[in-house]
């Protein structure tokens, strides 16, 4: 017959090795927790109450060295010294005399009359004119000597040649109406005008970056592009008698018979 289960880990491990230790480690678990709540418990009261004891005991030591003074020990403070103030010196009266002399009456101040008659009337030599000074001629300064400057000669120009097609302008339309194929849609829509191409002759005459500065349709540029690249090497550039690589710009028209 069956033991009655008494809890949750009987009715786990019923049918189960109960001597694997998982059993028992299930058992003594609410145990162990009971325990470890009680050690955390402990030790969070004695560490609250060592706290308060710890703050406690520096105010008691700082207390007891304050010594109390009785007030029959105080010293009887020092005399305060007088400083004796200088009086100021009071005006004595003194009592007017009395004689017998006569006192004279004062002079009478002299009339205009008089006065003028004390006055020595003898001519005073009247004072001679004092002479103008005359200016003191001074000699101009010498007029400076102004060289003229002349600029100096110009440097002389740049002897540039502009690149050019072998046998010059005319042989160039020549050759671009030989090689000019109009194109068929452009001839129906009745396109016509002009195309101009911007390139660059390098010192061997050979033409590249070649581009459309002036647009007409996009058949007719294509075209232009296309007789620019294909032309033979041109002459190069000159500057001062030497090759230099130069930048030339061609019309090209299109024109319908």
């Amino acid at each position: 017959m069956d033991k009655p289960i008494y809890c949750w880990d009987d009715v786990v491990f019923q049918y189960r090795n109960k001597e694997y230790g998982g059993y028992d480690l299930r058992k003594r678990y609410p145990q162990v927790m009971t325990t470890a709540a009680w050690i955390v418990m402990i030790l969070f009261i004695v560490g609250t109450v060592s706290t308060f004891i710890i703050m406690k005991k520096p105010a008691e030591s700082s207390n007891s060295g304050v010594r109390k003074i009785e007030y029959a020990e105080l010293k009887q403070a020092p005399p305060i010294e007088k400083i004796e103030v200088p009086k100021a010196p009071v005006a004595k009266y003194v009592a007017p005399k009395v004689t017998q002399e006569e006192v004279k009456p004062n002079e009478e101040l002299p009339t205009i009359g008089q006065a003028s008659a004390l006055v020595d009337n003898t001519p005073v030599e009247q004072a001679k004119p004092v002479e103008e000074e005359k200016p003191i001629e001074v000699a101009p300064p010498p007029t400076p000597v102004v060289e003229e400057v002349k600029a100096p000669p110009p440097p002389p120009a740049d002897v540039i040649v502009d690149p050019q097609f072998p046998g010059g302008l005319k042989e160039c339309t020549k050759w671009l109406q030989k090689h000019l194929e109009y194109p068929a849609m452009a001839v129906r829509m009745g396109i016509e005008g002009k195309v101009v191409v911007q390139f660059t002759v390098d010192t061997s005459g050979k033409i590249s970056n070649a581009t459309v500065v002036q647009s007409l349709h996009r058949l007719c540029d294509q075209e232009a592009l296309r007789l620019v690249k294909s032309m033979p090497d041109w002459t190069p550039g000159e500057k001062n008698g030497v090759k230099t690589t130069a930048t030339y710009t061609l019309p090209i028209s299109f024109v319908l018979n």
